[in-house]
């Protein structure tokens, strides 16, 4: 079986790399697009446990950059911190094709 790239990996990456506050918000926005995306995807290109627990860990992480880059920069983020939450919380739950 083929694996299948995710780009939510690489924008994760390049989120959690960058030192410039303004330019944290703007990569941590499009490593959640790019989860959405790859939880949309889910049901027709299943991840692993491990995936899981790796976009799980990344949201985690997200989350602590994302206060620690506003406590830093002083800015109102683009989208609440509680979306990073939310977002996490689905992961938390299996999704139907799981199951």
């Amino acid at each position: 079986m083929r694996r299948v790239r995710h780009g939510w990996r690489e924008a994760c990456a390049a989120a959690l790399g960058e030192t410039h506050p303004a330019r944290a918000l703007g990569r941590i926005e499009r490593t959640i697009t790019a989860l959405e995306r790859r939880y949309a995807e889910w049901g027709s290109h299943p991840g692993t446990p491990a995936e899981l627990t790796a976009i799980q860990n990344a949201l985690s992480a997200l989350e602590r950059l994302m206060k620690e880059t506003l406590v830093v920069d002083g800015e109102a983020p683009r989208r609440d911190v509680g979306e990073i939450s939310d977002a996490a919380q689905q992961w938390d739950k299996p999704h139907e094709a799981l199951t």
